[in-house]
């Protein structure tokens, strides 16, 4: 998943033409290390609290490491990278944190998981980038927060479907909504969406057009090709790798028409 977000990091320096900003990528995996360890453990380390297996002892040491990093990394940052990064870091402790009413975070207000994930990633791996590199906050850039976001969801989706029969009914997920067949359209109808907000972009390459129909055709078919039952890697892996496709397809098609 780190990596995941580092590829989308990338494809936006690719997108705006940045690059050597290794360090910046360092600090969002260590960020996105300690981020999904934090929610995706947090509750279940509780549960082991003194006889910790030796499995959940190892992940906590990776999360501690990991956090020590991010904080070093974090203080070679500018000032108003890490401003712009706060909320969204905050929304990320609030997903996990039980701090509303009933014991209640945001994960479990219904309907709202998934648009809560691709805001978090949209920012993470387009705004903050921008801003650490005082790119132009513009119209383009506005539209690829808004892709961004429509892919995000779209590419959380084949997840939800997959964890139906583990899902609390009351999260009120999207194929818990509408049934997985008219949730397999309404990611379409978001990919569609997605490709079509190329066209209104004022910088507009030959690259950006094909890269985009790629990477739309291929989430298309991933979602389209997901099931309640499925391989044990499909999601895990195959799902989770098409920020890296999207990261090869652009750099393949720029030295094609470099």
């Amino acid at each position: 998943m780190a990596l995941a977000i580092c590829a989308l990091v990338q494809v936006t320096f690719v997108k705006f033409n940045v690059t050597d900003k290794y360090t910046f990528l360092i600090f969002c995996f260590l960020g996105s290390v300690t981020a999904y360890n934090f929610v995706k453990y947090s509750k279940v380390s509780k549960l082991y609290h003194r006889r910790l297996t030796r499995s959940m002892k190892g992940i906590r040491i990776l999360t501690g490491i990991s956090f020590i990093s991010f904080l070093y990394f974090a203080s070679k940052m500018s000032y108003e990278t890490l401003l712009y990064m706060a909320p969204f870091i905050v929304l990320t402790v609030l997903y996990a944190v039980p701090v509303f009413p009933n014991k209640r975070n945001l994960r479990s207000i219904a309907g709202i998981k998934i648009f809560i994930i691709g805001l978090v990633w949209a920012g993470i791996t387009v705004l903050v980038p921008v801003i650490h590199v005082e790119g132009n906050l513009d119209f383009d850039f506005l539209i690829e927060m808004i892709q961004r976001f429509l892919f995000i969801v779209v590419m959380m989706l084949p997840f939800e479907i997959r964890d139906l029969e583990y899902d609390n009914e009351e999260l009120e997920t999207v194929p818990q909504m509408i049934g997985v067949t008219r949730t397999k359209v309404f990611g379409s109808v978001l990919l569609v969406l997605f490709l079509l907000l190329t066209a209104v972009k004022d910088d507009l390459t030959s690259v950006e057009i094909l890269s985009t129909i790629l990477i739309s055709t291929l989430s298309l078919l991933f979602l389209w090709g997901t099931d309640r039952k499925q391989s044990e890697y499909y999601c895990s892996f195959w799902v989770e790798g098409v920020p890296f496709m999207w990261l090869a397809i652009l750099l393949i098609l720029q030295n094609l028409f470099s």
